[in-house]
């Protein structure tokens, strides 16, 4: 590190706090190469210092935009969400109250700051609230969670697609489907934090069902996705999405689920394909099938959560992918600064036809897209 520090169904409040882990059997050994860290370069040095950062820094606007935010971003949402985690796995009352003081104020002078669910980017939102009902107990942050949840999959009040939408309703799907690979952790974390908070399988069935449709659409043949269909580039931070939203959907999913295998198949099968692409540094470039593309850091911390959680919970063999997260997650500490900024994270990208578009993309440090991603590391390491 550049710095000094060189029981399915149960209302979540009874699951664990840090509403990662379902109340479900699984494999909580901790492994070697997961145990024995170097000064500043442990899990929960940098949980620490990277949920402080995210305490301090006021609410960003999108790819380091100096001007004050219109709305809070998904890029934040999902740091939160990752410093909540911390929060809990931690038993850290301290933090769980400072980021409950940054909420507050969305019920009053900031209340413009609220997205609205109209959109996937913005529906993520919802997961704040509701891991803040899984550590807090607050109602309030239950219903609002909720309706962020259940707005996905019911038809906007104003719309000029009807018709589009009610046919994605009429499939099962949410009239928020769009087939870009950024969607499947959006939809599937909203979702996931929804059941674990009530208990309520809708939630997560259709979460699932959800993924497999985008996995039928955009999953190429070595388990890499394409940003979207119109977008054939196997975009780093994309992939990263893909990862990281079915990992969210298989630590919680029902072993009954009639989609989990399917799910896991697909996960494992890009877990395989990733090893193959993991650059001499540890970490993988921003296109992850070229190797001389610059090393980006959120989507390589999008695989190494991917890989932590697959190690812990058995879903991954150990041996195999166990070294190859120790690897990655140390070349992502060597790029976080003293402050708890990391460095090399790709800033927005939207979907184009066009391969040097993605290669030219600016590194933004600090950018919550990859602060994100390095605090579900450490939850993943910890729980």
């Amino acid at each position: 590190m550049r710095s000094k520090l060189s029981a399915t169904g149960v209302v979540a409040r009874r699951c664990v706090a840090v509403g990662i882990a379902v109340c479900l059997p699984y494999l909580a050994t901790a492994q070697k190469e997961f145990k024995h860290w170097e000064k500043g370069t442990s899990p929960r040095e940098v949980g620490e210092l990277v949920s402080q950062r995210f305490v301090e820094v006021p609410h960003p606007n999108f790819n380091g935009n100096p001007a004050p935010p219109n709305e809070i971003t998904y890029p934040e949402t999902c740091a939160w969400l990752g410093a909540l985690r911390y929060a809990g796995v931690t038993k850290d009352k301290k933090l769980l109250r400072q980021l409950e003081e940054r909420f507050l104020p969305l019920f009053g002078p900031e209340r413009y700051l609220q997205p609205l669910p109209d959109h996937v980017d913005h529906t993520v939102f919802g997961t704040v609230p509701l891991q803040l009902y899984i550590q807090t107990g607050n109602e309030i942050y239950l219903r609002m969670g909720k309706w962020y949840a259940d707005a996905q999959w019911e038809m906007p009040r104003k719309t000029k697609r009807k018709e589009e939408y009610q046919a994605l309703l009429d499939k099962g799907l949410s009239w928020q489907t769009r087939y870009w690979i950024d969607d499947m952790f959006m939809i599937s974390a909203i979702q996931s934090q929804a059941y674990l908070a009530t208990g309520d399988r809708k939630y997560i069935d259709r979460a699932a069902a959800e993924m497999v449709s985008y996995l039928d659409k955009i999953q190429r043949p070595n388990g890499l996705f394409f940003h979207a269909e119109d977008a054939p580039f196997f975009w780093g931070r994309g992939n990263g999405w893909m990862a990281a939203g079915m990992t969210e959907l298989l630590g919680l999913l029902p072993e009954d689920n009639p989609n989990r295998e399917r799910i896991l198949a697909s996960y494992r099968k890009m877990m395989e394909t990733l090893l193959s692409y993991q650059k001499e540094d540890g970490l993988w470039g921003q296109l992850v099938d070229d190797k001389s593309s610059w090393s980006e850091t959120s989507g390589s911390a999008m695989f190494a959560y991917a890989m932590i959680r697959g190690v812990r919970r058995g879903w991954l063999d150990e041996a195999t992918y166990a070294p190859v997260a120790r690897k990655a997650w140390l070349a992502l500490v060597g790029q976080i600064d003293e402050k708890g900024d990391i460095a090399g994270v790709c800033e927005g990208t939207n979907k184009t036809n066009d391969r040097q578009f993605y290669l030219d993309r600016r590194p933004l440090p600090g950018n919550m897209h990859g602060q994100a991603p390095v605090l579900w590391c450490v939850t993943a390491f910890l729980e």
